[in-house]
This record gives C-alpha cells, sequence and structure tokens, in this order.
C-alpha cells in the first residue's frame, strides 16, 4: 500500500471529519472509499458532460460556416448576374449586392 499527502480546504476537511465521525471510521478510508468510486466508474459517464459541451461548440461552429456559406451562395450569385456590365461596376453602387449584404448582417459578423 503507498503513502499518499493531500492539501484541502478547511471546510473540506471538516466535512470529512464530521462524516469519519458519523459512519465511525477513518478520514483515510473515506477518501480511498471516493477515490475508488471514482476509478471505478465506467470513462463515458465521466467525460458525457465534456462531450456535450464540445459537440455545442461544434454545432454552433457548423451553424456559422453553413450561414457564411448562404451568404457567399448569394454574393457569387450576384456577381455571375452582373458579370459583364459596366454600370454594376462599382460594388457601392450596387443596390442588389448591398441589399444582400444588408439583409444579412448577422451572417457575416
Amino acid at each position: 500500500m503507498k503513502k499518499l499527502t493531500i492539501r484541502i480546504e478547511d471546510y473540506m476537511y471538516d466535512r470529512l471529519n464530521l462524516t469519519a465521525t458519523e459512519n465511525k471510521t477513518s478520514i483515510n478510508k473515506i477518501i480511498a472509499s471516493i477515490l475508488k468510486q471514482f476509478m471505478d466508474q465506467p470513462k463515458e459517464i465521466n467525460f458525457l458532460k465534456e462531450l456535450d459541451e464540445r459537440l455545442d461548440i461544434i454545432s454552433k461552429q457548423i451553424e456559422t460556416i453553413s450561414k457564411r456559406q448562404y451568404l457567399h451562395f448569394n454574393i457569387s450569385s450576384q456577381h455571375f448576374a452582373n458579370h459583364g456590365y459596366l454600370s454594376n461596376a462599382d460594388i457601392k453602387d450596387d443596390k442588389c449586392l448591398n441589399e444582400i449584404l444588408g439583409k444579412n448582417k448577422n451572417y457575416h459578423e
């Protein structure tokens, strides 16, 4: 058996001491029991919260990419429609492009 020294906050020590007194056992046995229970848990259960958070991040990134792709498609379509027309050569004067960009501000922010 190996010996291990840990540092804990006073309130945690008080709670462990109270639990040990109630159960008529030692703090070492309680800590060993807690560690054993944690180590014996299946890994899938321990990491469900972390997996959920990562999936949320990935989902938000996919949604952002999708919105940007939709905006890019609209701009590309407008560019194709304007190709060859000198009246629409200035981007600031292109009413259709300005309408697309104005309507989709939240997509590219």
